[in-house]
């Protein structure tokens, strides 16, 4: 069972700052392929209007590697930044200040839950093009075969492809050659 209910904070249980520890299942979300438990550390800071959240998040995510398609594990280590403001004093606030802050979050009532922060310190840190290796050769074009586990592959299926662009390479090659 997950304890994601540990980042729902009662505002009221603290009066200046508040540690949370906890451990997650890789289950405690679906938008994300995790292999391994989530270590999560934040800090709660209350200011006059605000609430400041810092903190950091450790786990594995799995992703499919962008040329060979293998499944990839990859060690995320995250960071929690965001800062609450009740939604009350927002007219309080110098004008323009929200728009300009990206971690600059409204909130109403006594509960703030944490889990989102969570899972964007966790996308955040995930690369965009995931890589099982800097070198990796990919699929053979033609029939798919991995180029990683057949380094001498020579296609027997070198069929013309059928967008202009490969046809038009392919001309260039044969132009080149002669």
């Amino acid at each position: 069972m997950s304890k994601v209910y540990e980042l729902i904070v009662d505002l009221n249980s603290f009066e200046f700052n508040k540690t949370i520890d906890v451990v997650l299942d890789p289950d405690f979300t679906e938008e994300l392929r995790l292999s391994g438990q989530v270590n999560v550390h934040v800090e709660l800071f209350k200011d006059k209007d605000s609430i400041i959240v810092t903190g950091s998040v450790g786990t594995v995510i799995e992703d499919n590697c962008a040329r060979c398609l293998k499944e990839v594990s990859i060690p995320i280590e995250g960071t929690i930044e965001a800062t609450y403001v009740h939604k009350d004093s927002l007219p309080l606030m110098k004008e323009g200040t929200s728009d300009d802050l990206e971690n600059f979050l409204q909130f109403e009532g006594d509960l703030l839950d944490l889990s989102e922060r969570v899972i964007e310190a966790i996308i955040v840190e995930v690369p965009q093009k995931v890589l099982c290796r800097k070198d990796c050769a990919g699929l053979c074009p033609y029939c798919g075969a991995n180029l990683n586990e057949e380094p001498n592959h020579s296609c027997q299926k070198k069929e013309e492809l059928p967008d202009g662009w490969h046809k038009a390479v392919s001309e260039l090659k044969s132009k080149l050659k002669s």
